[in-house]
């Protein structure tokens, strides 16, 4: 075991002194120590800086604001629609504040992405931006962004969410020179059963767990054990239930709103319809961990959690039927179409249709009753009508209507 340990040391040697990429971070000064919350920040070292208003970083000039490095990604959609507003609280409080976007892409790269962006031109998004970073990344170590770290007097305040920097946030940290966010960490992990060594089996349910990543309901056998390990962290009860019953039998669509037919006094603590992120996740998420010394099938195991979830939380959930007004794809006579259409997606059949247009939230729900499996191919459409000049080709229209769609039921025990 010994002469093992000495081999891989002699491998890291080799690998760090001959590989390009381990001299090129090296070159370009990487931490070799991540930094947390309350450790001291003791500035940019050296950095190649685009957009804003200055030419070169200076920590000098900044160290006695908030600093906000939010780390970002061309292709990260989420990251570009927080831009906005970032540029609003950096415009709101620029004496106090500076926020800078940091990407690991090179300037042509981001050249090219911010002249191409029309949303940012339109929002007038023109934050400094930090690019080439390895040293700032490897100083605050992350998997997806975006992500942010914010530092004010010298020290790491914050390693958090973009949907928790807000004006409100902002105003605190200036007042009380701290604050408590939750804690962005993608590589931080839980056991909610360590507190009870004693007991390798069972069940445990607890709240949010603060800096631990989020999962949906995950099943993994322990090779040494050979335990079953079955757990979910930071999901709202509603998610919880749903990939509870999709281990029993799946969903035919994803549900809507108005698909859940709430039996509660107040379905606000079930699921996050504000999209108000991890400051709802803090107060209302739950996590849970259930250890077994059989590994049962799918469906057996989403029986269990779905007991142990309504015994947990005192509610009931089953599956039931809802009429909804809606529209109908229904038989027509065939009409040729002459008009060309861009942008077109095929879809095996008319089910496979009508689910996929269900997901847009801004059409309303489609009931089948053409029933086909002829491939369709549809394109860009600005409205039902130019929908329906595609549709009529294929024999099918959408009428306005009413049917009955799967619904599941959330009750509290009485």
């Amino acid at each position: 075991m010994k002469n093992r340990k000495y081999i891989c040391r002699i491998l890291l040697c080799v690998l760090y002194f001959y590989s390009p990429y381990m001299v090129y971070a090296q070159n370009n000064s990487v931490a070799t120590n991540p930094l947390h919350i309350g450790d001291q920040f003791n500035g940019f070292e050296t950095g190649d800086l685009m957009r804003g208003i200055e030419k070169n970083l200076n920590w000098d000039a900044v160290k006695n604001k908030i600093v906000i490095l939010d780390f970002f990604d061309t292709y990260c959609t989420v990251c570009i629609a927080s831009m906005p507003n970032m540029q609003m609280l950096q415009n709101k409080f620029s004496k106090d504040l500076q926020i800078y976007n940091v990407a690991w892409q090179d300037r042509k790269t981001l050249t090219k992405f911010y002249h191409g962006n029309a949303f940012l031109k339109e929002k007038k998004v023109y934050l400094p931006v930090i690019y080439n970073d390895k040293y700032l990344k490897s100083l605050f170590p992350h998997e997806s962004a975006p992500h942010v770290v914010i530092i004010y007097k010298g020290k790491v305040q914050a390693i958090t969410f973009h949907r928790v920097v807000t004006e409100e946030n902002i105003k605190l940290l200036l007042q009380n020179g701290h604050i408590d966010l939750p804690i962005k960490d993608d590589f931080g992990t839980v056991d909610l059963a360590e507190d009870n060594a004693k007991a390798t089996l069972g069940v445990w349910l607890s709240g949010y767990q603060n800096g631990v990543k989020v999962q949906a309901l995950k099943i993994v056998k322990d090779s040494l054990s050979n335990n079953v390990k079955t757990s979910f962290y930071n999901r709202s009860v509603y998610r919880s239930l749903i990939n509870a019953w999709n281990k029993i039998q799946r969903s035919n669509s994803i549900l809507r709103n108005s698909q859940i037919i709430w039996k509660v006094r107040d379905s606000s603590i079930y699921e996050n319809f504000t999209k108000s992120g991890e400051a709802w996740d803090v107060k209302n998420a739950i996590s849970y961990e259930r250890v077994d010394n059989i590994q049962y099938p799918d469906s057996v195991m989403g029986r269990l959690v779905l007991g142990d979830l309504h015994s947990f939380l005192g509610i009931k959930s089953y599956w039931t039927t809802k009429k909804q007004k809606c529209l109908l794809l229904v038989d027509c006579p065939p009409v040729k179409m002459n008009k060309t259409i861009e942008n077109k997606m095929q879809y095996a059949g008319t089910d496979v249709f009508t689910k996929f247009m269900s997901i847009n939230e801004q059409m309303p729900l489609i009931a089948d009753q053409k029933k086909s499996d002829k491939i369709l191919e549809i394109g860009s459409f600005k409205d039902i009508d130019e929908l329906n000049m595609q549709l009529r080709q294929y024999g099918c229209v959408l009428v306005e209507g009413e049917a009955d769609f799967e619904a599941i039921v959330i009750e509290e025990f009485k």
